[in-house]
């Protein structure tokens, strides 16, 4: 027995940190190739308050209707791994919002190779943006770019909008960084020495702060509404930023608001052909892009590919594969 014990002790007394830190480098090309997330999409919701994720995947399942279907999965406490099985119902996705549920913004974000989804920042949000009261002549893509590339960043300038001879605004897309606040006006100088004034109008907007235009909370949430409780807080940000609805094309819905804010909740309702039947279908959600917007796929296809099941139909998302 003392053998035994003399023995553990010249192993105790052993030091096996240099080992530890020796340089190991694997034999071969061990690393994986193929990115195992390049149809996934990471994603969370701009809210203070707790998402029902059973209730949005069934809504956006209902809202979305991937032809070759999808799983949506929460890999950290509001933080969403949308995993798709084909690539066009992937793009369909991202290149159709902004999305949102219960009126809180989603925002999304593709996986890099070799990237873990939790380390993918979640600050940005494309969106189409309406520039009002531009003059004759400015209605350039030119123009856009610069105006674009001051209300957030330029992505894309929307020609077919300028097909009419009347054109009452300017539609772009941009990306904007949530931690920053929705900028509402530009005074711009032309050559002469005159200026005027331009507006930005956003699509879509869910829930934001009429207090510090963020659009990560409302009132409710935000620390300068709160610190002066009790006194006149100025809102210098306010529904008058949201675009007009517009009329889907190709699709026969127009989003119809119907509903009086409050703490910047807007309450809408899609109208489409069942409307004829009697049935109204109320949602606060917006449907699919514009034909311009769907990353060239043809508006057939997606007519035939979205119509889906009918809008009372319970889709549960949770692992949907199409057999």
């Amino acid at each position: 027995m003392a053998r035994y014990q003399n023995l553990d002790e010249q192993m105790a007394d052993l030091n096996i940190e240099e080992e530890e830190n020796e340089d190991f480098v694997f034999d071969g090309d061990v690393e994986e190739e193929v990115n195992k997330y390049e149809l996934c999409l990471i994603g969370r919701y701009l809210t203070e308050k707790n998402i029902n994720t059973r209730a949005m995947k069934t809504k956006m399942a209902d809202i979305w209707k991937p032809a070759m279907g999808m799983t949506i999965k929460e890999i950290d406490p509001g933080i969403f791994l949308l995993q798709f099985y084909h690539k066009e119902d992937m793009l369909w996705v991202l290149n159709g919002g902004p999305w949102s549920f219960d009126n809180a913004m989603l925002l999304l974000e593709r996986i890099p190779s070799g990237e873990e989804p939790l380390k993918v920042p979640l600050w940005f949000m494309n969106i189409w943006v309406q520039i009002h009261n531009l003059p004759s002549g400015f209605m350039s893509e030119a123009v856009g770019k610069q105006l674009g590339d001051f209300f957030g960043e330029f992505l894309m300038y929307d020609a077919k909008n300028n097909t009419s001879i009347w054109r009452e605004f300017m539609r772009i897309q941009i990306r904007i960084d949530v931690r920053r606040p929705l900028k509402r006006r530009k005074k711009i100088k032309r050559k002469d020495g005159s200026d005027f004034t331009v507006t930005c109008k956003y699509e879509r907007l869910g829930y934001f702060c009429f207090v510090c235009g963020l659009v990560t909370h409302t009132e409710r949430f935000c620390r300068r509404f709160m610190d002066k409780r009790g006194d006149e807080v100025a809102k210098e940000w306010g529904v008058w930023l949201e675009a007009p609805p517009r009329k889907v094309a190709g699709q026969g819905r127009r989003e119809i608001r119907i509903g009086r804010r409050k703490w910047g909740e807007i309450i809408t309702a899609q109208l489409s052909p069942s409307v004829v039947a009697g049935a109204i279908q109320i949602s606060n959600n917006y449907i699919g892009p514009d034909a311009e917007e769907s990353s060239g796929l043809n508006i057939e296809d997606r007519k035939r590919r979205r119509s889906g099941p009918a809008s009372n139909t319970v889709m549960d998302i949770n692992d949907i594969r199409k057999s």
